[in-house]
């Protein structure tokens, strides 16, 4: 059996999609073939040819909100050389899963995490698949979710699949070339209102959605990755990295000793302490992302519901300067309700923090999100089309700031924080 996979990627973006990756190679683990067209690099003809040649019994589309119409796109054209089932996941799947099967062009949508339920639908298309909804005889069989994956019994991820996303230089270190990617848990228990992870947990129900690897089995991917491609940076891309002290505190000291490479995390400022600060610094962290987001409590902690004080913020921040880590912020501009003094005084946080440097995105009305269904029930009005770069447009109207306004301001936290303008998108941890 052979499966194309279809990374959409229109932001051409070079991060390893870790979720196709795992998938990829929990296929090969059931002796299925798997095969890529990449639209970082590739185009659409040599998707066409692709097909031509594979001759694949599935195509599975992998899309964001922003790739769904080019996924739609591609999909057509491939209806015209092939009558094999085309199948979607990712985000845009799971949580626009009837706006996806109205369209009419994907015979099946995987909702959540793909490997289990992707593996079902392929070797049995049985129209009653847990964790897929599929089109069969004009009927479209909305099943419930199944059982989510074990993170300690899966495969680890495709990276030779990926491996051109790994050549590229960082924008905030120009010395690290080669990068490669991990992750060492999947999900996160908190509940921000921008974010889908908290819905991710309502489509499991009672099902654990926040799950840790065997630290053991991170070290030898790391090990066994690292010295096959020869990277000079580890990018750990956990959302949230140090959910747990004791953990984190084994993996700093059996990295520190196996693997010694400079590595990159991203974390929540209410996770870290000066102990911990200090282990990821002597294990080798080189960069520490947290998220910001706004620097009014109002919209960080009551719109956004991120709920972490401006006094723990500006402590985490200096602190991670004070034991020698490079610090970057996560920050959102337009959000609802949101004026130009708002995001001004998110500025001001972030120079309070000390920050090495900054990225703020506008912010979008994705499926999935707690705020995009308070924005429909408030009556703001909400595109139907995705902006293919969340830097410089937004699918909502603001209150009373125009997109012309809201990139001024990012021009604004640009200048007085440093950081990415927008275009920059390669390299940005």
């Amino acid at each position: 059996m052979r499966v194309l996979f279809i990374h959409t990627n229109i932001g051409k973006v070079l991060q390893m999609p870790m979720g196709m990756a795992y998938i990829s190679s929990y296929l090969k683990s059931k002796g299925i073939e798997t095969y890529l067209w990449d639209n970082t690099f590739e185009t659409s003809n040599d998707l066409l040819d692709k097909v031509n040649e594979i001759d694949p019994d599935f195509i599975l589309f992998g899309a964001l909100s922003p790739d769904y119409e080019y996924a739609c796109e591609l999909a057509r054209a491939i209806k015209d050389l092939t009558d094999v089932p085309l199948i979607i996941g990712g985000p845009h799947a799971t949580f626009a899963t009837a706006e996806v099967m109205a369209d009419g062009i994907f015979d099946v949508a995987i909702r959540g995490d793909g490997e289990y339920a992707l593996y079902n639908y392929i070797t049995t298309r049985d129209p009653h698949s847990p964790g897929a909804w599929v089109r069969y005889n004009n009927v479209i069989y909305m099943n419930p979710m199944g059982t989510i994956p074990d993170v300690t019994k899966l495969p680890w991820p495709d990276h030779e699949m990926f491996r051109r996303h790994s050549d590229k230089v960082m924008a905030w270190d120009k010395a690290y070339k080669n990068v490669a990617m991990f992750i060492t848990a999947r999900g996160c228990p908190f509940k921000c209102t921008y974010c889908g992870c908290n819905n991710l947990h309502k489509l499991y129900e009672d099902q654990r959605v926040t799950r840790f690897r065997d630290i053991n089995d991170v070290i030898d991917e790391i090990k066994t990755v690292t010295s096959t491609y020869h990277n000079d940076l580890v990018w750990l891309t956990d959302e949230t990295f140090t959910m747990k002290k004791k953990r984190i505190l084994d993996f700093c000291d059996k990295y520190k000793e196996q693997v010694g490479l400079p590595f990159a995390i991203e974390t929540r400022a209410d996770t870290v302490n000066e102990e911990i600060l200090r282990a990821l610094k002597d294990a080798g962290c080189v960069l520490l992302c947290m998220g910001i987001e706004s620097g009014v409590d109002r919209i960080r902690n009551g719109i956004y519901k991120k709920n972490v004080s401006r006094e723990k913020l500006v402590e985490a921040f200096l602190l991670a300067k004070k034991v020698g880590l490079t610090t970057s912020s996560f920050n959102i501009c337009g959000g609802p309700t949101e004026t130009a003094e708002d995001i001004r005084e998110t500025i001001k946080l972030n120079q309070e923090c000390k920050v090495d440097m900054g990225k703020m995105t506008i912010f979008n009305a994705f499926p999935g999100s707690e705020l995009t269904e308070w924005c429909k029930g408030n009556g703001y009005y909400i595109r139907g089309n995705y902006p293919d770069n969340y830097y410089v447009d937004s699918n909502i109207k603001h209150d009373t700031l125009s997109i012309d306004e809201l990139i001024g301001l990012r021009k604004e936290f640009v200048d007085s924080v440093g950081g990415f303008t927008g275009s920059e998108v390669e390299g940005i941890v």
